[in-house]
């Protein structure tokens, strides 16, 4: 196998939308025979596609949209290009660099992306971490059978940690759920199993303001739309 430093310095440019067609080509033919790709590639997707839930949502200035408008009226017009005296030697063209095709060297692009990605997952994890607020808050979850859990709450951002809990039944995985008051339990995309050892560190995607309850069940294999199951894990926020 390459070594994993190098071969995954694309896997950032690629969860990013960076690469070239051929170099994304080239890129996902690699993921069917790279198991490390493979996990940066899950590892990042996740914090990418939570990054813009994370960020807070700001009200844009009512004076926003007349300050565009008259920045853009202030601006020259482009006159064209410029002429060229009679007298001014022509040089030559620069000849065209070749294109680099994917490989273990990452291109000026997807290095850019690679330390973007870091930049992001670091931002990312600190915002689904914090949810924009200092102060954690521990609650302990109920547990049907054996194990323990608990939900740590911080701001409007959850992580759920499990300790000796039974690996899901063979065929399916276990789901959150959030509960709003008396409305019925809302699918979230948070899937997860357990370690050997039955420990899991689960980070929820979602926002927790409103929540009441957050569940955990065994469904089949990708989550289902409506629990299938009674709740393994109940945790009481309110």
């Amino acid at each position: 196998m390459p070594d994993k430093r190098q071969c995954g310095n694309d896997a950032a440019a690629y969860v990013l939308g960076a690469l070239e067609p051929e170099e994304l080509e080239a890129f996902r033919a690699h993921l069917a025979s790279c198991a490390a790709c493979r996990e940066d590639v899950a590892a990042l997707q996740p914090v990418v596609e939570a990054l813009p839930a994370a960020a807070p949502q700001l009200a844009a200035p009512g004076d926003l949209r007349r300050r565009v408008i008259d920045a853009a009226r202030s601006e020259p017009k482009d006159a064209g290009p410029a002429r060229e005296e009679p007298d001014q030697r022509r040089r030559p063209a620069p000849r065209p660099r070749a294109r680099r095709r994917w490989g273990w060297a990452p291109s000026p692009a997807a290095a850019v992306a690679g330390v973007l990605a870091a930049a992001l997952v670091a931002v990312g994890i600190v915002e689904l971490a914090s949810g924009g607020s200092s102060g954690t808050r521990v609650i302990q979850a109920s547990v049907r059978g054996t194990g323990s859990a608990e939900l740590r709450v911080t701001g409007r951002r959850g992580e759920l940690v499990v300790s000796h809990f039974p690996p899901p039944p063979s065929g399916q995985i276990y789901q959150v759920w959030l509960e709003r008051g008396h409305a019925a339990p809302s699918p979230t995309s948070t899937l997860f199993s357990v370690t050997s050892t039955g420990t899991g560190d689960i980070g929820l995607v979602g926002d927790l303001r409103g929540v009441s309850e957050v569940l955990v069940t065994a469904e089949p294999s990708g989550g289902t739309l409506v629990p299938t199951t009674a709740p393994l894990i109940t945790a009481q926020i309110s």
